[in-house]
């Protein structure tokens, strides 16, 4: 029993790492990243809010009801106070009760008034309950119009924000993603270059024991072969880095295993399309796009401030039903519930706001001006950015086809030197050099392809084309 608990223990592990192995291009891993990166997710979740946000505004012109219910008790009734003759008999009545004494001899035998006297009442019962429904209804609202096309255009800005959260998203998965390769090719050299180092160590050694070179050519080429096995753990640590942080980017479990499908060549190759055969247009930038929604914005603010002067018109109906009880009866439906209903229209015109309306609007204008200011300098960094891009692009061009015929011209002097290290006509402080000038090309060279690729992504990002 123990061994098929073993056993399925192992396959469900097995099965564990097998699904969490991915084997993604660099377009793969861009469309991976459009739903697991945290960037656009928190972008996308903005997109959401302002989707909300214009239904909520949108609500606001809809029948707004409400329905409420209260209850009183009161502990002391309140007191209504009044002149003691307040309600006294009218004078016709008086004098004539005056009169029917007389003639009767009988005294009334009333006190006298007193015109400072004050008689008190308490109207109402202890227990009242009022239950009741309003409706409201906007008809006409300036501000809430302009506040509509508002939220619209914010929906709008929102989305390109996206767009923009995309686009950088992309270009920082494709720059981590030829880190990981230039990594990897880094330290593939540097392996290569340890393995032809060991085998001049084996025959430098060879060549000691037979008494043809003197000890410290073999320590010389000991200490280059330490300083390359450094070099190599350095590098390997890098690529490491560099796989985690590729990881992250897309939004990647650290524990995942991923692999790489493309390589430098296909990356890098004449077959993919090239950028400078695309033109530039403004139109298609996305910072340009988005900045163009605020000043949007701001035409709708100003808008908005000058629809304030407009009136506001809103309808409304009430319908309440009140009890008034001694004692807490309320659910007992025998009893009276007395109805009150009224309806009515209801304007509100601005008149004098003491200038402070004027001022709103002048800023509203001000600030308008400003986006409009950082319209233009966002189309002129736009345009910078791409001849920027652009230029980059040329140099690291040249510069990867002149580090690549130094590398040639590298191999060629590395592989003379061997053969006149071999014969005895040089030393190994020249093969020692001859090797750190080919380590040396062989780093600028793999650095001028990284330069590319990432160049090409910026002038990319520049034409909008990532």
């Amino acid at each position: 029993m123990s061994r098929i608990l073993l056993t399925f223990n192992l396959l469900f592990w097995v099965a564990v790492a097998q699904a969490q192995q991915l084997n993604m291009s660099l377009e793969e891993a861009k469309t991976y990243a459009l739903e697991h990166a945290y960037a656009v997710q928190y972008a996308a979740m903005d997109v959401r809010v302002a989707e909300r946000e214009i239904k909520e505004i949108r609500a606001i012109g809809l029948p707004q009801v409400q329905a409420s219910v209260d209850y009183n008790n009161y502990i002391d009734i309140p007191t209504q106070v009044a002149p003691a003759d307040a309600f006294g008999f009218p004078s016709y009545i008086t004098d004539f009760l005056v009169g029917v004494a007389q003639e009767t001899g009988v005294n009334l035998n009333a006190p006298a008034a007193d015109p400072n006297g004050i008689s008190e009442f308490q109207f109402g019962a202890a227990q009242t309950s009022t239950a009741g429904i309003s409706v409201s209804q906007l008809i006409f609202d300036g501000s809430y119009i302009v506040g509509l096309q508002a939220s619209k255009t914010y929906a709008e800005a929102k989305k390109g924000a996206l767009d923009q959260s995309v686009m950088q998203m992309k270009a920082s998965v494709a720059e981590a993603y030829h880190t990981v390769l230039i990594a990897r090719e880094n330290l593939r050299l540097l392996q290569a270059s340890r393995e032809v180092l060991a085998a001049s160590l084996a025959e430098t050694k060879e060549l000691l024991i037979n008494g043809f070179v003197e000890e410290q050519d073999a320590d010389q080429l000991q200490l280059t072969l330490a300083d390359l096995d450094a070099r190599i753990s350095y590098a390997e640590q890098q690529s490491s880095i560099a796989l985690d942080m590729l990881k992250f980017q897309i939004g990647l479990p650290m524990t995942a295993d991923l692999e790489l499908s493309d390589n430098i060549e296909s990356l890098s190759g004449k077959s993919s399309e090239d950028p400078l055969a695309s033109p530039f247009s403004l139109q298609n930038n996305l910072d340009y796009k988005v900045q163009s929604t605020f000043v949007k914005i701001s035409e709708l603010s100003m808008k908005n401030e000058k629809a304030k002067a407009l009136p506001s018109i809103g309808a409304f109906y009430n319908y309440q039903r009140n009890a008034q009880r001694d004692q807490f009866n309320f659910f007992d439906f025998d009893q009276k519930w007395y109805p009150i209903q009224l309806w009515g229209v209801q304007m509100n015109i601005l008149i004098f706001t003491g200038l402070g309306r004027h001022h709103s609007i002048e800023k509203a204008k001000i600030e308008q001006e400003r986006s409009e200011l950082r319209l233009e300098q966002v189309a002129a960094a736009a345009e910078l950015e791409y001849a920027a891009a652009r230029s980059e692009y040329l140099n690291a061009m040249r510069n990867e086809e002149i580090q690549k015929g130094n590398l040639d011209l590298a191999d060629r002097i590395y592989a003379k030197t061997q053969i006149k290290y071999r014969e005895g006509i040089v030393g190994s402080f020249d093969l020692t050099q001859a090797q750190n000038q080919w380590l040396t090309a062989q780093g600028n060279a793999v650095a001028a392809t990284l330069q590319l690729l990432n160049a090409k992504t910026r002038l990319n990002k520049a034409l909008s084309k990532l």
